[in-house]
C-alpha cells in the first residue's frame, strides 16, 4: 500500500538532512574568501573614479575608440600579433605593469593586508590596463604563482 511505501517522518528526515547539507556548502561558499581579496581587497571597477581614468588615458593612447557608437577596446593580441577590438563590456581591469600576485609577494607583504600602502596601489589607474576579459583570467592562471601569508 502506499502508506507502506511512504513513511512522512522518513521523508522529512531525508528533506532536513538535504537542507542541512546544502545550507552548510553554501555557508562554506561564503565563508571562503580569496587570498588575492583578502590581502589586496577589490580590483576597481572600470566605472570607478579609477577605471575612468583608466579609460580616459587609454583613449589618449589610442587604445580605446568609439567604433559604430560604442568604446572598444583596441588591443594587440601577444598570442597571435593581431590587432583585435573589443567592447569595452568584454573587458576586466587587468594590473599592469605589474600582476597583484607579484606586487603582493615582493612589496605588499611587507606592509600587510589592506594596509594603505596596498590599497593605495590598487586604487592607481597606472597599475592597470584594460585587457579582454578571457586574456586577464587567464594569465592569472597561467603565473603558477601564489599568494604568500603574511607573518604577524
Amino acid at each position: 500500500m502506499v502508506g507502506d511505501k511512504l513513511n512522512a517522518g522518513d521523508f522529512a528526515k531525508g528533506a532536513s538532512s538535504q537542507l542541512k547539507k546544502s545550507s552548510d556548502e553554501i555557508v562554506q561558499k561564503v565563508k571562503r574568501v580569496s587570498k588575492r581579496r583578502k590581502y589586496l581587497g577589490s580590483t576597481p571597477g572600470k566605472t570607478t573614479r579609477t577605471g575612468r581614468e583608466v579609460i580616459e588615458r587609454m583613449r589618449k593612447e589610442g587604445k580605446i575608440r568609439r567604433i559604430d557608437g560604442e568604446d572598444q577596446l583596441i588591443w594587440k593580441n601577444p598570442r597571435t600579433g593581431e590587432t583585435e577590438f573589443y567592447p569595452l563590456k568584454d573587458t576586466d581591469m587587468g594590473h599592469y605593469p605589474v600582476d597583484a600576485v607579484t606586487y603582493w609577494n615582493t612589496e605588499g607583504i611587507k606592509h600587510g593586508p589592506k594596509s594603505e600602502a596596498v590599497r593605495k596601489w590598487m586604487l592607481d589607474p597606472d597599475n592597470y590596463e584594460l585587457q579582454p576579459s578571457w586574456y586577464n583570467r587567464s594569465e592569472g592562471a597561467k603565473l603558477g604563482v601564489q599568494y604568500q601569508v603574511p607573518t604577524p
